[in-house]
């Protein structure tokens, strides 16, 4: 029979879902020094480390650099084309870092200096090929028929790529090839997952050989090589983790079954079922569905020191001590505990009780470590893969605009969590741009480009009300888009002011189905409208006013930690997306600096519109 869940039963599904995306990793990064060339081999003098790199927009393949550190530039001659390539060799490699692309270049990353991750500027592209951004690219045989030499090439899932001149975030996870002590390949590498600007792009590609322009052989560790014969691009924020320690080994395992009416894991007071050895763990010692507790003890062995991140899902309630460490307290569903270990053999302990039968036994247990990745001590059998989560409800664009109201949860630039904003209208465009808008302050606080909204949360079950947004989302300012101030130096507001008497008047929608979001503040009417052009490159933001505008009264274009001019009335924001106003009518526009933040900001107590494009 069908049961309704309870509450509390809802909130250990929720705590579930969202501790299923907790990896734990167990091996912080380390920072690639950028000081100097010294990590590298010997290269061409296309190779600098700089201070600075800007991009020149009107230029093809052009940037400009400034004297420094921190960044890697590749800065191609005719006579200087030279691939980096680095003094370290590795076997699987996480990596992280930013990077840069001029207008129309191109490069790559090739891990192992076997298989390369395209870089591009395929900036607006609207169908994007394995030779684009955040592709892997194709295999090649000289020997196959002509159209089909080219082979296994993946394109991304989707276009996540910035416009040039933009730092751009790319992650990438890498298992290498195996080979048997003969030398003989037992398995091919995989890419584990690319991410691009916070977008997956691949998951679990497995790469049956090198790409074209990695050779032929295959090696069990290779160093990292970024190609510098196409194009300029720059690189910061590198940094990465090797893996190749020993797996800890679980042994000597035993069990004890108990019965139990409650979520325990003190076993005083309860009667001793069944007990013996364990070959595995897994709950499959027991053939029971509820009231139960399983204590499980065995001998832990740890080949390399350091710190050991522990990954306990438990149906119901668990409980490990590793060693004198209690690790993880008694607690429900997944959670995760760290514990400083030495080489040698500590005394494990494992409780996992359960009393409701509404939901599946499963208990797990991970561990990762220095070197270690991510491993499963448990049986696969002894973790269901998930507790029948519904398919994703995703809502997608239609030709003409989609308007939708949700809640919507955001984390801004400067906010050290997130928040819940009550009142958004999210905005999607068959373009494939969108934009959400807080009808209670009117600020466009986000923008993204790929798909519309994961409305899933909405739905789903109970559902909570929220949506989310689905692609790579840039995110703005969620404060009052105008407002008045008495002088140059004083603090934008974070809520909207009683002192502007603000009143939201909706929207109204065009003959093209697009939304013009209107409000009232200190007297003056207030529409704002925001559209797409140049076929999704740009966001075109417009502000109309109507009646008089109080004295001071400004708008807020852009917040940053340094906003730079450039040519064609361009302000680059920390280089993460761009403001531009049009050549004719352009706003007398100013950045003025507030403590460690700058803004760029437009007088509007004069003027009776303001039309600027945001650009990403």
């Amino acid at each position: 029979m069908n049961r309704q869940l309870t509450g509390t039963q809802c909130s250990l599904l929720l705590l579930f879902f969202l501790f299923q995306a907790v990896l734990a990793w167990g091996q912080d990064f380390t920072d690639w020094p950028l000081n100097d060339l010294s990590s590298f081999r010997p290269a061409g003098d296309n190779w600098k480390v700089v201070g600075d790199v800007m991009a020149v927009l009107e230029t093809d393949e052009a940037f400009k650099v400034e004297k420094g550190g921190g960044i890697l530039v590749n800065l191609p001659t005719e006579k200087q084309r030279s691939n980096l390539v680095s003094v370290m060799e590795y076997g699987d490699l996480d990596l992280e870092l930013e990077f840069m692309m001029a207008r129309h270049s191109n490069s790559g990353i090739y891990l192992q200096g076997k298989y390369e991750v395209q870089l591009l500027d395929s900036w607006g592209k609207q169908h994007p090929t394995y030779g684009d951004c955040g592709g892997i690219y194709e295999r090649w045989d000289d020997n196959k028929p002509d159209g089909q030499k080219g082979y296994e090439g993946y394109p991304p899932r989707v276009n996540a790529c910035r416009a040039p001149g933009l730092w751009q975030k790319l992650e990438i996870s890498f298992q290498a090839p195996r080979f048997d002590l003969y030398g003989n390949k037992t398995a091919n590498a995989r890419i584990l997952y690319i991410r691009l600007n916070g977008e997956t792009l691949h998951e679990n590609i497995e790469l049956t050989g090198p790409t074209r322009g990695g050779g032929l052989d295959e090696v069990a560790q290779g160093p990292l090589l970024i190609q510098g014969d196409h194009g300029p691009v720059a690189f910061r924020n590198i940094r990465y983790r090797t893996f190749g320690s020993p797996p800890v080994q679980l042994r000597n395992l035993k069990y004890e079954h108990y019965y139990t009416e409650q979520d325990v894991v003190d076993m005083e007071g309860l009667s001793l079922k069944a007990s013996g050895p364990a070959e595995h763990l897994t709950h499959e010692v027991v053939n029971t569905n509820e009231k139960f507790l399983l204590r499980f003890q065995g001998d832990l062995e740890i080949k390399t020191p350091g710190r050991y991140y522990f990954e306990l899902a438990a149906f119901g309630w668990g409980w490990l001590q590793i060693g004198d460490k209690l690790v993880l307290g008694r607690g429900p569903w997944t959670r995760t505990g760290s514990v400083e270990l030495q080489p040698g053999t500590y005394p494990l302990d494992l409780r996992y009780a359960k009393t409701g039968s509404w939901f599946p036994n499963g208990i797990g247990l991970f561990v990762a470590g220095p070197g270690l990745r991510r491993q499963a001590l448990h049986v696969p059998s002894s973790l269901p893969p998930s507790l029948g989560l519904s398919r994703p409800i995703h809502l997608n664009f239609q030709p003409e605009p989609v308007i939708h109201r949700s809640f919507m949860d955001f984390k801004g630039l400067r906010d050290s969590t997130s928040h819940r904003i009550t009142h958004p209208v999210s905005v999607g465009f068959s373009e494939g741009v969108s934009y959400s808008y807080n009808l209670s302050n009117g600020s466009l606080f986000q923008a993204w480009k790929g798909g519309f909204l994961d409305v899933t949360p909405m739905w789903d079950s109970r559902g909570d009300g929220s949506s989310r947004p689905l692609g790579s989302v840039l995110s703005l300012e969620d404060a009052p888009a105008l407002a008045v101030l008495e002088n140059e130096k004083s603090t934008w507001p974070v809520a909207m002011p009683e002192a502007a008497n603000f009143r939201s008047k909706g929207y109204h929608l065009d003959g093209e189905g697009q939304p013009d979001f209107l409000y009232e503040l200190y007297g003056v009417k207030v529409s704002d409208k925001a559209i797409p052009m140049d076929g999704g490159r740009k966001l075109e933001r417009h502000l109309q006013l109507e009646g008089a505008s109080p004295q001071g009264l400004y708008c807020r274009l852009a917040v940053g930690k340094h906003i730079g001019r450039m040519p064609d009335n361009t302000y680059a924001i920390d280089k993460r997306y761009y403001i531009q106003l049009p050549e004719k009518g352009a706003a007398k526009v100013s950045v003025r600096t507030i403590g460690e933040w700058q803004e760029l900001v437009a007088p509007l107590d004069v003027a009776q519109q303001l039309s600027y494009f945001l650009i990403w």
